[in-house]
């Protein structure tokens, strides 16, 4: 099984590279269910408008254990949303001018607020930046 942890320092989207610095973790394995909210992308918003899109779109509850992912519009932000153990986690990772996450393409699209997505593909999703563009000296 794999599995990945997030260390967070209390403050939304700062990831230290030591996980000694302390604060929740937001744990995650191939055993969640991973979902992509497609047409959600308003950064602005935290944990209560997006779990507000979650029961009244999707008709789920958040506390089921299940994971929802939301990217911004450029696609350099995307954030997780779990509910672990009585409270909720908020997971941001935010890419630097010039990179931005791939872009998440549904062959058979059609009119689904949400896609379920595989352990697989959060994994490359959240390791594999693609280059916005290419600046030549």
């Amino acid at each position: 099984m794999f599995h990945i942890t997030f260390f967070t320092n209390g403050t939304s989207g700062s990831v230290p590279s030591d996980p000694k610095a302390g604060g929740p973790m937001l744990s995650v394995t191939g055993m969640n269910r991973f979902y992509y909210l497609r047409g959600f992308t308003d950064m602005r918003c935290k944990h209560s408008r997006v779990l507000s899109v979650i029961r009244e779109q999707l008709h789920r509850e958040p506390s089921d254990g299940d994971i929802y992912i939301v990217m911004s519009k450029d696609r350099r932000i995307v954030r997780l949303f779990a509910y672990d153990n009585r409270s909720y986690s908020l997971f941001e990772k935010k890419f630097v001018a010039g990179y931005q996450f791939m872009r998440i393409i549904k062959d058979d699209e059609g009119n689904e607020v949400a896609y379920r997505i595989d352990w697989k593909d959060v994994v490359l999703l959240l390791e594999s930046p693609v280059i916005k563009s290419l600046k030549i000296r």
